[in-house]
């Protein structure tokens, strides 16, 4: 009776989910095999979500519109000036990168690394001194996180992706002392576990493009549905606590990752939290500057990957498309370091962020004939929103168009049937996750 019950619910995933079990029997089996009931994922959920928008939305929404509305026309060209110095630029191409095009990166790192230091050793001091942190300054410290324009979180995440793909991105001597700097050191106060990036988000959401398995997968959801989304938040917790990530790799057999992010896990669960209450002895410490950034991304990641992989379409063999499943976003204005562009991140991982738009003319009838996922004009936060939203008819005025023959309306319809489109439901998901098949299907060959 088991075998025949697994062999129905495989047949699910490769069909396409609830409507191939409407007496919603493999549904009521995926909550009862549930370690955590799913009413109380939902919870956790709201919980987080929730957290974000007392702490953090103001923060967020705050710096990002204060930049774009009335800094940007005077700090945009100051930092290009400033980016574009010579002597800067042949510092970093010299002492610290091990080629000289990365030298791109040095001024917003150095910017990054600068204010997050100097707002933590700040509050520090503050508590040392005074034995507590009051609610003005843990909120000038979280503007300081996030940054003009979100620059700072940003460039945080966009260096630690960059670290966690090229190992080699720095001189011996850099890599030998200090490491990858924003995945692994000053990383943790922006909620990355350490070496995460060169472990799960490389070696199973790279390996497996967001489909089965991988512990940002999210094609069991609605991306239009914010109850759907409470339950991402949740899924997404668990990979940047490391959890889910380390059951992966331990029952696919990837004993190497799963030692490195466990190391990972001490580091940021253990030995810090116990570093940073043996100075500061202070638990309310511990959970507003240490804690808190951790909450805050949980968030914002299930959100921004709700815009990165939130279309689908199905091939004839149930497999979804690459230029459909991976957003590419033209000409936004937060893009960081081509970032925006997650299509050519998934499945051209090596191009350089300046060599993108000529490998995006190497791929114009790919795009027009699968109708790809391409917009321009927004950030990923705005595309992310107005999916969840369910505001189509806002992300069809962005939408490019390669066929040059929808109307306004088919797209809005299409855009709406893709992200709306399930592979599986969430309980049949986590029935085939508690049967062990995924592990089973992804484990390293004997």
């Amino acid at each position: 009776r088991e075998c025949c019950q697994q062999g129905r619910i495989e047949r699910v995933a490769r069909e396409g989910g609830a409507q191939r079990d409407p007496s919603g029997v493999l549904a009521r089996q995926g909550e009862d095999k549930m370690a955590v009931p799913r009413g109380i994922r939902y919870l956790v959920g709201v919980i987080l979500s929730l957290n974000f928008v007392f702490y953090w939305a103001v923060p967020v929404a705050g710096m990002g519109m204060i930049y774009k509305f009335v800094l940007s026309p005077i700090g945009r060209p100051i930092f290009n000036l400033v980016d574009n110095i010579p002597a800067l630029r042949n510092f970093a191409s010299t002492y610290l990168y091990e080629k000289a095009k990365y030298n791109d990166f040095f001024v917003m790192s150095v910017l990054t690394a600068i204010s997050i230091t100097s707002s933590l050793a700040y509050v520090t001091y503050y508590q040392l001194t005074h034995g507590a942190l009051p609610w003005w300054l843990i909120f000038t410290h979280y503007c300081l996180w996030v940054g003009l324009g979100g620059r700072s979180m940003g460039t945080a995440y966009t260096m630690a992706h960059k670290e966690g793909h090229n190992l080699m991105i720095y001189q011996k001597w850099f890599r030998r002392t200090i490491g990858n700097i924003f995945e692994n050191r000053l990383g943790v106060f922006y909620g990355n576990v350490p070496y995460n990036f060169q472990t799960s988000h490389v070696h199973i959401h790279h390996k497996l493009d967001g489909r089965v398995g991988d512990t940002f997968y999210q094609w069991d959801l609605d991306r239009s549905s914010l109850s759907d989304f409470m339950l991402y938040v949740y899924r997404v917790m668990m990979h940047m606590s490391g959890y889910s990530s380390l059951v992966y790799f331990q029952r696919t057999g990837r004993e190497r990752m799963y030692e490195k992010l466990r190391t990972g896990c001490m580091q940021y669960w253990l030995y810090v939290p116990a570093a940073i209450l043996l100075v500061t002895k202070s638990f309310s410490f511990l959970f507003f500057i240490y804690l808190q950034p951790l909450i805050c991304m949980t968030f914002f990641l299930a959100l921004l990957n709700f815009g990165f992989h939130g279309f689908i379409e199905l091939d004839d063999k149930g497999n979804t498309i690459p230029v459909v499943d991976s957003t590419c976003i033209i000409d936004g204005e937060d893009d960081s370091f081509g970032e925006d562009d997650h299509y050519m991140h998934h499945y051209a991982t090596t191009v350089y962020h300046r060599d993108l738009p000529e490998e995006h003319k190497a791929r114009i009838e790919e795009f027009k004939r699968h109708k790809a996922s391409v917009f321009r004009g927004l950030s990923i936060l705005e595309l992310s929103i107005f999916i969840l939203a369910g505001d189509f008819k806002k992300l069809a005025d962005h939408y490019v168009d390669y066929t040059g023959s929808m109307t306004k309306d088919e797209i809005a319809k299409m855009l709406e049937v893709r992200a709306k489109r399930k592979q599986m439901t969430y309980d049949e998901y986590e029935t085939l996750l508690a049967s062990g098949k995924v592990y089973a299907d992804n484990a390293v060959k004997a």
